[in-house]
C-alpha cells in the first residue's frame, strides 16, 4: 500500500481532504458510512466495512457499463469510518482476500488492470510474475482499461477524525464460487494519535454480497 501512496502526485494534505469527502473525485462512486454495511467490524472509534461488488446492480452503481467480475476480477469495496478524534495512518495498510480454501490473495493495482488480458491469447514479453491471473499475457489496452477502475481505487493514506474513507481494491478470483466463505483480512492500520497499531480485522464477505 505504501508504494501506491508514493505514486500519488497530490500532497498528503490534499489527500486527507479527499478522504474526508471535501474534494470528491468527479464521477467517482460514493460509498455509505461503514456502519451502513452488514459486513463490518469496529475497533475503538474506527469502523471498517467491506463488500464484494459482483452483482449486476452493484457493478453498475460503481462502474457503469463495465463489469469487472465478468472478467474474473472482484472489486472489493473498503470503507473506513472514523467516529472519534484520533487520526489513523494507512501507509502500511494490507488488505488480503482470503478465499474459502484459506488462500490469501493480494490486490492488483488499477493501473495494472489496464493491460490485463483475461483471455490470454495475445503474445507479449511482459508478464507480472507471482500475481494469479496477471501472469497471463498483457495487452496494450485490455477490457478493464477504463477510468472507473482507477478513479474508484482505494488509495487513501490517512483517515482523519469524523470522516469516512472508501474505495475499491481489485482481486483476481476467477469465479463466484471462490467467494463463497471468503473473508477480508485487514492489517497495518496505525493510530497516529496514540502511537499504536490496531489489531487486525477479518471480515466475512458472505452477508455483504
Amino acid at each position: 500500500m505504501s508504494t501506491q501512496v508514493t505514486r500519488r502526485t497530490a500532497s498528503i494534505a490534499g489527500l486527507a481532504l479527499a478522504a474526508a469527502g471535501l474534494i470528491p473525485a468527479a464521477d467517482s462512486f460514493r460509498a455509505r458510512t461503514a456502519d451502513r454495511y452488514p459486513t463490518r467490524q469496529k475497533q475503538g472509534d474506527l469502523i471498517v466495512a467491506v463488500k464484494a461488488f459482483v452483482s449486476e446492480k452493484d457493478q453498475k452503481s460503481a462502474f457503469g457499463k463495465l463489469r469487472p467480475f465478468q472478467h474474473g476480477v472482484t472489486p472489493l469495496l473498503l470503507v473506513m469510518s472514523n467516529t472519534g478524534t484520533n487520526t489513523y495512518s494507512l501507509e502500511k495498510l494490507q488488505v488480503r482476500l482470503i478465499t474459502s480454501d484459506r488462500e490469501p490473495l493480494e490486490p492488483t493495482r488499477g493501473e495494472d488492470l489496464a493491460s490485463f488480458n483475461p483471455k490470454g491469447h495475445q503474445p507479449t514479453r511482459r508478464n507480472i510474475p507471482g500475481v494469479p491471473g496477471l501472469s497471463r499475457t498483457r495487452v496494450k489496452k485490455g477490457p478493464l482499461n477504463r477510468p472507473e477502475i482507477t478513479q474508484n481505487e482505494f488509495l487513501v493514506p490517512i483517515v482523519t477524525p469524523k470522516s469516512t474513507a472508501s474505495g475499491f481494491l481489485y482481486y483476481w478470483v476467477g469465479d463466484e464460487d471462490s467467494l463463497s466463505g471468503a473473508s477480508a483480512y485487514i492489517s497495518g492500520i496505525y493510530d497516529i494519535t496514540n502511537g499504536r497499531d490496531l489489531f487486525y480485522f477479518e471480515i466475512p464477505l458472505g452477508k455483504g454480497r
